[in-house]
């Protein structure tokens, strides 16, 4: 049900479903959000007179503000809890950048282990999927932005190790217990072991799959499952994420075409990890698409491939700007996001690589632009555009690692 109010009346907790003005007329990107905080609130004070709020979904006028925002019905073994940030992204970028090659060294020696129809280590790899869910507790931007360091010719490997990071920050927003996350990463982390047993001329065809070549592609999850079943160390849940993470809300999903009420929870979330990472990658057969362009896509397809709380909290966790996005602000300068503000959502942290003329920045570095607040007048930091991908040859591979260097020559000019 549809309320008007004011937006001075505005409460954290409500579910605004419409605006008083068209949708492109204002910085958000979707239609219908939760309100989380204060400064939320005054974002939407500056767009617009009156909203729309859907009490289904959230807080009326009259009700308290509940003490829990995580979906009742994810599996909670143990009580959530609310994440805070416990180190900064330039703390954290080290220890990640040291799991992402522990990482790919893990998950190629998975694969090898299967092309050689050899044990798996799966001690490793829960080793591994645990060191990654405490990195992410601490600070999830860290991961995030290494997700952005993309290979076309190494799809797979890069992409397991992506999903899995995807799954564990989008874990992390819905409050899962670290217990949990744990499994949740495992699931993430094998999810596309099958396609070991794939043809390569299948995985890396240009241009369509015939119909048959699909069945082939399609029996990867059942592959997966079978490949999990027999290491005897992995709980169902686990194994059902590499079954079921094709399957769809729609009951168009494979392998088995499943109902929405016949899916995992958990296999709904690696849905949609795994369909945002595929769809901004770069492929052997096509270039991936901006974040911000895939969740747009995403939204669309909501009510026939994924479940729409679900998806809208995965929005919310990666923000209207998610990691790796390339914006171009009023002052002319090109940036990439590499970290999300979850309070001032149109003010993320930027690593700048173009200076107002369009010249590379020697050295690169780094502003939070939450320190340029709307009482700055002109002198105000703001997005003006998202840019495609590769826009003024820019390639955010290139800059990942550099903010460390962006980070000690602040520290540098500070002493």
């Amino acid at each position: 049900m549809l309320k008007q109010i004011d937006v001075n009346d505005i409460k954290i907790g409500m579910y605004v479903a419409q605006l008083d003005r068209p949708w492109l007329e204002t910085p958000f990107l979707f239609q219908g959000f939760t309100i989380e905080s204060e400064r939320h609130i005054k974002e939407v004070q500056q767009f617009c007179s009156f909203v729309f709020i859907d009490i289904k979904k959230g807080l009326d006028t009259d009700a308290l503000l509940p003490d829990t925002r995580i979906f009742t019905h994810l599996p909670r073994p143990k009580p959530t809890r609310i994440y805070i940030d416990t180190t900064s992204l330039e703390e954290e970028i080290s220890t990640a950048d040291k799991l992402r090659i522990t990482a790919r060294q893990c998950i190629d020696n998975v694969f090898e282990a299967i092309t050689k129809n050899k044990d798996l280590d799966i001690k490793s790899v829960k080793k591994l999927v645990n060191n990654m869910v405490e990195s992410i507790v601490r600070n999830p931007d860290a991961q995030m932005c290494l997700t952005q360091l993309k290979n076309r010719d190494e799809y797979t490997a890069q992409h397991s190790i992506n999903v899995c990071v995807l799954t564990l920050t989008f874990g992390r927003h819905l409050g899962i217990a670290e217990n949990s996350l744990n499994l949740l990463g495992l699931g993430a982390l094998l999810h596309d072991v099958g396609k070991m047993k794939t043809p390569l001329e299948i995985l890396n065809k240009e241009g369509r799959l015939t119909e048959e070549e699909f069945d082939i592609m399609k029996k990867h999850p059942e592959e997966g499952r079978n490949i999990l079943e027999a290491t005897n160390e992995l709980p169902e849940c686990v194994i059902d994420i590499a079954l079921s993470h094709h399957e769809r809300i729609g009951g168009q999903g494979y392998p088995y075409g499943l109902p929405d009420d016949l899916i995992s929870p958990w296999s709904k979330i690696v849905a949609i990890t795994d369909v945002f990472d595929a769809i901004t990658s770069d492929r052997c057969y096509h270039d991936g698409m901006s974040p911000t362009q895939a969740l747009t896509k995403m939204y669309e397809w909501r009510h026939k491939d994924f479940n729409p709380e679900l998806l809208e909290q995965f929005i919310q966790c990666i923000g209207i700007y998610p990691i790796g996005t390339l914006v171009e602000l009023n002052s002319g300068e090109v940036g990439i996001v590499i970290s999300v503000n979850k309070e001032l959502r149109l003010k993320p942290k930027l690593l700048l690589v173009l200076d107002k003329n369009k010249n590379p920045y020697y050295p690169t570095h780094i502003v939070d632009m939450t320190d340029y607040h709307q009482d700055y007048g002109d002198d105000a930091y703001n997005i003006q555009a998202v840019l495609e991908p590769r826009s003024y040859n820019i390639n955010t591979n290139n800059y990942m690692h550099e903010i460390q260097l962006a980070q000690q020559s602040q520290r540098s000019k500070a002493t």
